[in-house]
């Protein structure tokens, strides 16, 4: 099943499959660790505010509406 990252829940992971948007979101994404085929967990997600993921064992703070960008197939 393919969802937007934006969609997970904490504890859950999956695998990056696309990256939607224009060049500079891409490029965002992409320079942290958000390529296709990259395994991401979230790690803490709330109603409001960003979502702390991690990618490659590295912590991010995600927007929200970035997160809505990455496709993830969850695992």
């Amino acid at each position: 099943m393919i969802v937007p990252l934006n969609a997970l829940r904490p504890g859950d992971r999956g695998i990056v499959v696309n990256i939607l948007g224009g060049p500079t979101a891409r490029q965002r994404l992409v320079g942290m660790g958000l390529t296709p085929g990259a395994t991401v967990q979230i790690i803490e997600s709330h109603q409001y505010g960003p979502i702390i993921i991690s990618v490659g064992g590295v912590r991010f703070a995600i927007g929200r509406g970035m997160a809505a960008k990455v496709m993830i197939r969850k695992l």
